[in-house]
């Protein structure tokens, strides 16, 4: 069973985070290792606040899951903090272009209330971009980090980038993976769900897991999305608008 390292917040509500990202790896039949980065305060309703876990001991802990064995894909969620960003980064370099390093730059929260800053924005683009094999931006972090040009993060370091229009309008999703010297298109169906929380955790851990077990990117990048627009598809909308949780308990086990 191949061993998913899963960086990011922890989310009291179970909605987000590493929580979401643990699922989902184990879904696709990977074994996750989840280290929590920040503690977080939010919930269905918004995001309030973050608290970094001390270095030392997310340190520590990552040292001891990689002393017990190679781990076969990374996924880094919320970081939160300009000064941790800088921090994983340099965590990750001695096994970034070994093991396939997958971010999703979170600069928002689907119920709101988060404001990133541009020192996150910067650091991102300084220290964990160099390290990605894939960045998986929506369409507002895509125009924070690079003015909504995918090829701004490759010339940073990025070996790939997948630019997600969920954000977007019209009766199609389409998410677009940029390479260096390739591209590709995912064409899905508009789901009428509304908003969902968890989405983008979901969609960047299935790709990773993915990874994990030998996928080429551009398959595990369209099987993460088809994946996920399965369970999207799954979702009705609230009548008052409010976020909704993934249905992961309603997911099965990811196909092979």
């Amino acid at each position: 069973m191949k061993r998913s390292l899963l960086l990011g917040g922890l989310d009291p509500s179970g909605g987000a985070g590493v929580t979401v990202d643990a699922t989902v790896v184990a879904l696709h039949g990977g074994a996750p290792l989840p280290i929590a980065l920040t503690t977080t305060i939010q919930g269905a309703r918004g995001f309030e606040r973050a608290e970094p876990i001390p270095a030392a001991v997310w340190r520590q802990q990552l040292e001891v899951v990689l002393a017990d064995g190679p781990v076969a894909a990374v996924k880094v969620g919320y970081i939160g903090a300009a000064a941790l960003a800088a921090e994983v980064g340099r965590a990750l370099r001695d096994i970034a272009g070994s093991v396939p390093i997958v971010i999703d730059p979170v600069l928002s929260a689907t119920a709101g209330g988060m404001d990133s800053g541009a020192a996150l924005v910067r650091a991102y683009r300084e220290h964990l971009a160099p390290v990605a094999t894939l960045i998986t931006p929506n369409i507002p972090e895509l125009e924070q980090l690079a003015e909504g040009m995918p090829e701004r993060l490759l010339d940073l370091g990025a070996a790939a980038v997948l630019s997600k229009g969920g954000h977007a309008s019209g009766p199609e999703v389409v998410d677009q993976l940029a390479e260096r010297g390739a591209s590709s298109r995912f064409v899905r169906p508009r789901r009428s769900c509304g908003p969902v929380r968890g989405t983008g955790c979901a969609l960047a851990s299935a790709i990773a897991a993915r990874l994990a077990r030998d996928e080429a990117l551009r398959d595990a990048c369209q099987g993460g999305g088809d994946w996920l627009s399965g369970l999207l598809e799954q979702v009705k909308p609230r009548e008052d608008g409010a976020p909704q949780p993934l249905p992961i308990s309603r997911a099965g086990t990811a196909p092979r």
